[in-house]
């Protein structure tokens, strides 16, 4: 049975020397490309740039946790003052507006009425 090593693997496997030709100052992708020539990796470049971040980790590919950001208020106050609107529980208007509501109701007439034909 033929078994693909893993990624991390493959790093290990290649990473002291690795590690030396990063020290000297070569880049991620030069280095990424010599062992992919010498055919000592197969992995992929993504991949490689992880493990190479990583490598110590237990798990190089699982996601960071990200901090969730801190909760701002849009103009918004605690809530002590007090909006404009109000709020009545009751279902109907009051008296007053009920009577001054029906005498304006009274003097209108429901609709004009058009002569046709003088």
């Amino acid at each position: 049975m033929n078994l693909k090593p893993t990624c991390k693997s493959q790093y290990l496997a290649v990473h002291n020397e690795a590690r030396q030709l990063l020290d000297q100052g070569y880049t991620k992708k030069s280095v990424f490309d010599y062992f992919v020539a010498q055919k000592k990796i197969t992995i992929s470049y993504k991949a490689w740039v992880k493990i190479v971040d990583n490598y110590d980790q237990k798990s190089p590919f699982s996601r960071k946790k990200k901090a969730p950001p801190a909760r701002t208020s849009i103009g918004q106050s605690s809530g002590s003052k007090k909006g404009k609107f109000s709020h009545s529980n009751d279902p109907y208007p009051t008296e007053d507006a009920t009577d001054s509501i029906v005498k304006e109701k009274e003097n209108e007439k429901p609709f004009n009425l058009i002569k046709k034909g003088k």
